[in-house]
């Protein structure tokens, strides 16, 4: 799982809940795409321009490039938002 490429394209803005409890530069920027990571539950934390990584919820993000075992997961979770998207990738 770990070897399989994840991309995310934030929707908004997301800093850490904590900010005193972290690097300043642990951001991920609206409109910006990140390479990301996930367990084996499917959560994505992005990988801020620092290393960080920032865990980052449904709404905050898009996918742009996800592992099947990925889509499957999230598909399910929220057919409507991710349906398209999983259609899309696999036509």
């Amino acid at each position: 799982m770990n070897n399989e490429r994840i991309r995310i394209r934030m929707r908004k803005t997301v800093r850490p809940d904590i900010p005193f409890m972290s690097n300043y530069q642990t951001v991920a920027r609206q409109g910006e795409e990140y390479d990301a990571v996930s367990n084996s539950h499917g959560a994505i934390s992005a990988i801020c321009s620092n290393g960080e990584k920032l865990g980052v919820k449904p709404d905050e993000f898009d996918f742009v490039e996800a592992p099947d075992w990925i889509w499957n997961i999230w598909v399910e979770k929220d057919r409507d938002r991710w349906k398209a998207l999983a259609e899309a990738k696999n036509p």
